[in-house]
């Protein structure tokens, strides 16, 4: 090796002896933080005042609510135990239902043990029917009718 390339060749490994642990700091400090036990939908409003109609369940209450107008609808979903299923969407069956269950209108998701309120539209059609979807294992948990 000459005199020249050992220069250029102390000057590239100098460079890297910085630049190295440089980019290893600043990547490691870029890392987002990440959420703990926190929903990621969005913490949703306080019940509408008037119970249209409920259903019971062994692990579950859901309610039809709406405001004194009924001009709003929405599905009050109260879980007295955590779901087995870590994966359970709640989807509102079209008239006609359609085959698929993801064709479906998506209602939400619901996870942990509380309370979960969803807006629904109002098209005033009762009877409304839903169903509490696992999308892991592809199967219908339990289909609710109001």
């Amino acid at each position: 090796m000459i005199k020249q390339l050992r220069k250029r060749h102390l000057q590239v490994w100098t460079l890297l002896l910085l630049l190295i642990p440089v980019g290893i700091i600043v990547a490691w400090i870029s890392i987002p933080k990440q959420l703990t036990d926190t929903l990621r939908q969005p913490i949703a409003s306080a019940a509408l005042p008037v119970n249209l109609k409920s259903v019971d369940k062994k692990n579950y209450t859901v309610s039809l609510r709406a405001n004194n107008e009924r001009s709003a609808l929405q599905l009050e979903w109260i879980n007295k135990s955590t779901l087995t299923s870590p994966s359970a969407l709640i989807y509102e069956l079209n008239d006609p239902p359609a085959i698929n269950v993801a064709d479906n209108s998506l209602i939400g998701r619901i996870d942990v043990k509380g309370k979960f309120y969803f807006n629904l539209k109002n098209d005033s059609i009762i009877p409304r029917r839903f169903v509490l979807y696992d999308i892991i294992h592809h199967q219908s948990i339990d289909t609710i009718n109001f």
